[in-house]
């Protein structure tokens, strides 16, 4: 039986390119479990083109579209909106302005059914005000400690999200994705790297990992802080 993959969108005043990135969800060869939009308080058109898609006909899908709407907490917890309310047994992240490849579904569900990792990670591409490949490899946690080695988008299996207790809201600037990576690993989660470039990043002049770069110092002082095993002083 295969897995049941989760799709998760986050929107936060993306009404710009929400469209596009909930479109290369319907555009898979194989189709996913289900969608949540999480709405994290958008003050522009977001919602209004997020709740279209609850009432359009989508008969790839198992599931009908959610549309989930709050109050502004930031990333962190509009993605843990959306493992709280998925049915599936693997989350796959996507944010509002990223697009998926037309077989990245397809390629999750084999890689699952082949490894029964706990992350399928897949390669990607830059595109926007860049235009670069980026292709995953191995890595130890002696790397991870030295620079973020995953994209945001994985998929990950549902338990071990709730497990971890999902993202850290304490990561308020961002890298909460990277955070993430070490709640998992530090639990002997296990994760398959794809060399398959399967999401297309957008960047852009203002995209939130600047603003998260900008915090850096404050951040790894939490990371360190959280996880003094893996950072002992």
């Amino acid at each position: 039986m295969n897995p049941r993959i989760s799709i998760i969108i986050p929107v936060f005043n993306q009404a710009e390119f929400l469209e596009e990135s909930i479109e290369s969800v319907y555009n898979q060869t194989q189709s996913a479990h289900e969608i949540i939009i999480v709405d994290d308080g958008s003050q522009d058109t977001s919602r209004e083109i997020a709740e279209r898609y609850m009432f359009k006909e989508f008969p790839g899908i198992e599931s009908p579209v959610r549309v989930i709407h709050q109050v502004n907490k930031g990333l962190p917890a509009a993605r843990n909106t959306g493992i709280m309310n998925a049915t599936g047994d693997y989350c796959f992240f996507l944010d509002a302005d990223d697009i998926l490849k037309e077989n990245a579904i397809a390629r999750f569900t084999q890689e699952i059914l082949r490894t029964n990792a706990d992350i399928i990670a897949p390669s990607f591409k830059e595109f926007g005000i860049s235009d670069r490949e980026v292709v995953l490899g191995e890595f130890t946690m002696d790397d991870l400690k030295v620079a973020n080695r995953l994209g945001y988008f994985a998929c990950i299996r549902r338990s071990a999200l709730l497990e971890c207790g999902g993202y850290s809201p304490r990561m308020r600037w961002g890298w909460e994705d990277w955070h993430l990576w070490f709640e998992l690993f530090s639990r002997n989660k296990t994760a398959a790297i794809l060399k398959e470039i399967l999401v297309l990043y957008r960047v852009k002049e203002k995209s939130m990992i600047y603003e998260a770069n900008e915090h850096a110092d404050e951040l790894y002082a939490q990371m360190k802080k959280d996880f003094p095993l893996i950072w002992p002083k």
